[in-house]
């Protein structure tokens, strides 16, 4: 084990509450039943409680976080913001000095070694939570996404199954908060103008279709797409950067065939060729459909709302001899350039890479590049790097891996991370060459170095959060 050398000046959160259970367990010991009060069931502002969702803001000073609140312990779930310039002092101090942040958080330390891989540093994640800059949403989030509204402004979308909703939530970069409620008390719950449940905010016309899942935020459109894991609908939310009239504007059905064995549809993975430009082509991946179909946005001249247009689609079968027709795609995201599709697929398990770049004809080529067998369970893809250094980092929820996949040549596994128990979503900050990974069943985010030719090259080297027991 490396010996502490210094000690860090820890960034300056608030402190992690040591007995998070005291008073619904003291409330017991005194009546046999009584009802908690508010403060007792809401959300800690400070602490994880299964993540899910993660993206990294475009500057890359914070990272968005959702709370799924799978228990159902507290009273909604949440979003907390992770201040990434803390995160990045910390690690570039323990990485090149083995230099451990002082203090307690509560009655423990609030940063040790790992003894049992001594190149992580384990944090208490109130150091980096900034606890007043957060906002409470529905149970059981499972994405959300970015929309850049400019002027240091961004717009998350979250999908909610536990409603079902679609929250909207806007961040302030000039006074780093989130708000989705007019009152602007910190960590407040979203109001029912920002959790989206009826087309047109109009409850006398259709709700969404149950189980929102994946998410995808278009910049230059203006527009969000939500997909659904059940009924293999995609709902489309209009997001008007200088206004605050979001709403849903149209939900398309049936697109996708239903599964063989139980009837059921579903659309799962969901992502944009080239967000920041006009004229966006979405493509949406299904768990019952070994196919990828396309939409794009129209908008009527009148000032209508915005609707889906479904455009051209593709099978899954044609890539590799035992990677090819995929009935269960999930998690897929989009080379900075639009030029290559990443899809993770579970039956059979592999990542398929496809050409996205445009065709002599004016449209996407969409056809494959290559194929590789991973782990069970892929939920998610990331990308970090760019040029040959780009790597795809796959989520293995059931295993606690990520699979380091190379796309050059005939593509291929690189290296397998342990990264914890139950991961769930990663998320690149590129220009910091970190890689953040939700570790769902264990209330810890794994941050992972992906700079090349450094020592600790792909290896946890930050643990956001102490471990929490099965």
């Amino acid at each position: 084990m490396h010996k502490m050398q210094a000690t860090l000046p820890l960034p300056g959160r608030s402190k992690r509450s040591p007995m998070r259970l005291v008073p619904v367990l003291g409330c017991a010991l005194v009546v046999a039943a009584c009802t908690a009060s508010a403060d007792e069931v809401r959300p800690p502002s400070n602490e994880l409680y299964f993540p899910t969702g993660i993206v990294v803001a475009p500057d890359e000073t914070v990272a968005f976080v959702t709370n799924a609140n799978s228990e159902l312990r507290y009273d909604s779930g949440s979003i907390s913001v992770i201040d990434l310039t803390g995160v990045t002092e910390t690690i570039n101090a323990w990485t090149t000095g083995m230099v451990i942040p002082g203090g307690t958080c509560g009655d423990e330390p609030c940063c040790e070694q790992d003894p049992d891989h001594t190149e992580t540093l384990v944090c208490d994640e109130s150091l980096f939570i900034n606890a007043g800059a957060g906002v409470r949403i529905g149970n059981f989030a499972t994405d959300l996404a970015i929309q850049d509204l400019g002027n240091k402004s961004l717009r998350l979308v979250v999908p909610t199954r536990g409603d079902p909703s679609i929250a909207w939530v806007n961040w302030d970069g000039n006074t780093s908060r989130l708000s989705c409620n007019p009152n602007g008390d910190p960590n407040a719950l979203c109001d029912d103008a920002h959790r989206l449940s009826y087309v047109q905010n109009d409850a006398d016309l259709a709700g969404i279709p149950e189980e929102p899942f994946g998410v995808f935020a278009d910049s230059a459109g203006e527009f969000a797409m939500v997909t659904h894991l059940t009924t293999g609908a995609v709902t489309l939310i209009d997001s008007p950067k200088n206004s605050d009239n979001v709403q849903i504007s149209d939900v398309l059905t049936g697109i996708f065939a239903a599964d063989a064995s139980n009837g059921l549809r579903g659309a799962t993975g969901v992502v944009g060729r080239l967000p920041n430009a006009a004229g966006d082509i979405i493509y949406v991946g299904s768990r019952s459909e070994d196919r990828i179909q396309t939409f794009t946005v129209g908008r009527p001249v009148n000032g209508a709302p915005p609707y889906m247009l479904p455009g051209s689609w593709f099978f899954l079968d044609s890539v590799g001899g035992n990677n090819g027709g995929s009935s269960d795609t999930r998690g897929m995201t989009m080379s900075v350039d639009g030029s290559r599709l990443y899809l993770v697929n579970r039956r059979p398990p592999s990542v398929q890479i496809w050409d996205t770049s445009i065709g002599p004809t004016g449209f996407p080529k969409n056809r494959p590049l290559g194929a590789t067998d991973i782990c069970r369970q892929g939920s998610t893809v990331s990308i970090s790097g760019s040029g040959d250094a780009e790597r795809a980092y796959v989520t293995c929820f059931q295993d606690g891996q990520v699979y380091v996949v190379d796309p050059r040549g005939k593509v291929s596994v690189e290296d397998i991370l342990l990264v914890g128990r139950g991961p769930y979503a990663a998320a690149a900050a590129r220009t910091k060459n970190l890689l953040f990974v939700t570790n769902f069943l264990e209330d810890t985010i794994a941050v992972v170095d992906t700079a090349p030719n450094t020592r600790t090259h792909n290896r946890v080297v930050l643990r956001i959060g102490k471990v929490r027991k099965p």
